[in-house]
């Protein structure tokens, strides 16, 4: 257990890392560039910390999947609390740095290039709506409500709270990795929108669908959730 758990994060830490910091380096994107520590932009931080603080949230999501489709009891609603308060204190470090790093790359980083943060919403579907998304219906939002004692007892808003923490890790990788390479930064290009073909649809499905029968078959054979027993005696 030790050794796949030691696995998977150091997978997923560079993983996140990367993909922040390859975008992070783009000087011929000065939309996605980043400043940062020797050849690592800040993004590859931030994205490290951002997939950090939806972890617990997605992690507790799951088991809550879980039990609605089993019909069964695999843990505590104290451990799900427990999740959401670790979940609020991450969010709202990340938050923090987050926010800061947007500040700079907006005041200072994007004049230096020539560029303003206007430009980076002058054409295409991409709206300055994007910002408030990610840092605050999806960001600032879900971090205040999972500090709360109160929204943490409530089954439902819980698991609300941890969605929006969820989809604001998506919305942050939508908003440095897709819009950046749509906008324009030569006079002779055009504005290239995306939308994924019925193929890339395909493919994730097929990966999602493996992780589901993966954790589907560890949940069959593993002991992953040792309360459940005692949770479903009766």
């Amino acid at each position: 257990m030790i050794v796949f758990a030691a696995t998977g994060t150091f997978l997923s830490f560079f993983h996140q890392g990367s993909l922040g910091g390859m975008f992070g380096v783009l000087y011929a994107r000065p939309f996605a560039y980043r400043a940062g520590i020797v050849i690592w932009p800040w993004t590859f931080f931030l994205f490290i910390l951002s997939a950090i603080a939806s972890g617990p949230s997605f992690t507790t999501l799951m088991v809550m999947l879980t039990e609605k489709a089993s019909g069964r009891k695999l843990t505590t609603h104290k451990v799900k609390m427990l999740m959401g308060k670790i979940s609020a204190y991450l969010l709202s470090f990340y938050l923090v740095l987050k926010i800061a790093d947007t500040l700079y790359w907006a005041n200072v980083s994007l004049p230096k290039m020539g560029v303003t943060f206007a430009d980076l919403y002058a054409g295409g579907p991409y709206g300055t709506y994007l910002v408030w998304l990610e840092l605050g219906l999806f960001g600032v939002v879900p971090a205040l409500l999972l500090l709360q004692r109160r929204v943490r007892e409530s089954y439902g808003f819980l698991a609300l709270a941890m969605v929006l923490n969820c989809c604001g890790a998506v919305m942050n990788r939508f908003v440095f990795t897709i819009q950046p390479l749509a906008i324009p930064v030569l006079p002779f290009e055009k504005f290239v929108g995306y939308l994924p073909s019925w193929q890339e649809w395909g493919i994730s499905a097929g990966v999602i669908g493996y992780g589901l029968l993966v954790f589907s078959l560890a949940y069959r054979y593993l002991p992953v959730f040792p309360q459940e027993v005692e949770l479903n005696k009766s």
